[in-house]
């Protein structure tokens, strides 16, 4: 079974971070979520791993755009996650306590550009922060409820995968993810 990071490095996600941020070792541990999901640091495989316990399906990465006709549209970013149920999208600012100077700077600069576009082409979206991640039920929900106006959905009851027999919130993205890992 291969670790988190090498996963990252076949995908070469592992080359696009060194390119924008220096090393790997910058952004953070490349993990893998409760879903296989390979993402770019633990703290992205907790929130991530906080949608699939509560049976919210997520697409990670996918991009944002501006709004426009559809050849016209142009892309934002992508950001960390997008929960399609809500057309909803979650930032994770990972770097914006980042103890070098030069990459919090630029990090900084990069957020900022980027809240500015999703604001200006109507894009909803919750900003998750270090800080955050302490109590991230508490503060993901409130999030949610301020950009959505209603509350976030109570847990889902887990259902027992017949595959695997493991304890699944979420099925259908489950047994995807069970085909992707049979090949």
């Amino acid at each position: 079974m291969s670790s988190g990071r090498e996963l990252l490095s076949k995908m070469g996600l592992l080359s696009w971070l060194n390119d924008l941020f220096g090393s790997y070792e910058e952004y953070g541990t490349p993990s893998v979520t409760l879903t296989g999901q390979p993402v770019r640091s633990k703290a992205e495989r907790v929130i991530a791993d906080y949608f699939t316990r509560h049976g919210i399906p997520y697409y990670y990465e996918a991009m944002a755009t501006t709004n426009g006709w559809f050849i016209f549209k142009a892309k934002i970013s992508r950001p960390d996650f997008h929960l399609p149920q809500y057309n909803l999208f979650v930032e994770y600012w990972g770097l914006v306590d980042s103890p070098d100077p030069r990459t919090r700077d630029n990090y900084i600069r990069t957020m900022r550009w980027k809240i500015a576009q999703y604001r200006k082409n109507n894009i909803r979206f919750v900003s998750i922060y270090p800080s955050n991640l302490n109590n991230l039920d508490y503060y993901f929900r409130r999030k949610f409820r301020e950009v959505m106006g209603f509350n976030f959905p109570v847990n889902q009851v887990p259902t027992t995968c017949p595959r695997c027999h493991q304890q699944i919130l979420d099925m259908s993205l489950h047994l995807k993810w069970h085909t992707q890992t049979s090949r």
